[in-house]
């Protein structure tokens, strides 16, 4: 299952040569030893997060927020509770009716606990996953299906800045760096998410800037790659057309007391027993309207 990928054109990230090791020694603190400090049991760190997703030969420009925690364990991340919502800028809403634009505005609360995540506000964005059972509101997904989001990421950001192999990954291909900010390119399926194992089928060619803040600690996280999207036309027939996608996150609060809790089970269905009726496109599109 793919989940929509929805992200904000910044300006266009530098493209440069990588340079492995230079950027990690240019750095005051070790930010990979810094990071794995901060796994303690109950703590973890805020975020925030803007996408844009621009097609290309069209006007419309798509624009998702996502806000809220990401906790830790000894080991590392542990879980997440992350809510996401549509931000309807003028010109999107003139193409859509009160009923979509409804429909878009609605969030999408997604809360990981280890293999498993709750989806709640799932039913938008062309997508039609059938009527939920009774009572139910979440859909849990990671038992006998694959898991929610792309690749395994939280929110909208491909590559995990919290996982220190990760972060350590990035700073070694970064080319440059200058007053605690990393410049680089990412192109092998290592430098992304591993929820599922090393994974970038759609071999996305990946420009970062990542700021490290005094204490080593990563602070903002900017990203940007071509990706091919499938956008409904006012026929609702699909189209794919190619897109710049640009994502960036914000860490704060670090060290910050985290909870996540699991909904109630009565609220829960398994995606597995949820009907489906979606655009069948082999489970690699991502849908715009």
């Amino acid at each position: 299952m793919k989940r929509l990928n929805v992200v904000v054109v910044l300006g266009m990230l530098a493209v440069l040569l990588t340079d492995t090791g230079t950027a990690l020694a240019a750095s005051a603190v070790n930010p990979i030893q810094a990071l794995r400090r901060q796994f303690v049991a109950g703590r973890g760190v805020l975020v925030s997060e803007t996408s844009r997703t621009t097609i290309k030969g069209s006007k419309q420009t798509y624009i998702r927020r996502t806000t809220g925690t990401v906790g830790f364990g000894k080991s590392g991340v542990v879980g997440y509770d992350l809510t996401s919502k549509m931000k309807i800028i003028p010109g999107l809403k003139a193409t859509l009716t009160d009923e979509e634009a409804e429909a878009m505005r609605t969030p999408i609360r997604a809360v990981n606990m280890g293999r498993y995540t709750y989806v709640q506000g799932v039913r938008v964005h062309g997508l039609n996953w059938g009527p939920m059972p009774e009572g139910t509101t979440w859909i849990r997904f990671g038992k006998n299906n694959t898991h929610w989001g792309s690749y395994g990421q939280r929110g909208d950001q491909l590559v995990d800045t919290l996982n220190p192999a990760r972060l350590k990954s990035v700073i070694s291909k970064s080319a440059s760096f200058r007053s605690g900010e990393y410049r680089g390119t990412l192109k092998t399926p290592q430098d992304l998410y591993a929820g599922l194992g090393p994974m970038n089928p759609d071999k996305y060619k990946i420009s970062f800037r990542l700021f490290i803040s005094k204490e080593g600690l990563p602070v903002r996280l900017i990203t940007q790659y071509e990706a091919m999207v499938y956008v409904l036309d006012p026929d609702g027939n699909l189209a794919r057309k190619p897109s710049t996608q640009v994502v960036d996150t914000r860490y704060h609060h670090w060290n910050a007391k985290v909870k996540i809790v699991a909904p109630p089970a009565s609220e829960v269905v398994d995606f597995d027993d949820v009907p489906i009726n979606q655009p069948d496109q082999g489970g690699a599109a991502q849908v715009l309207r």
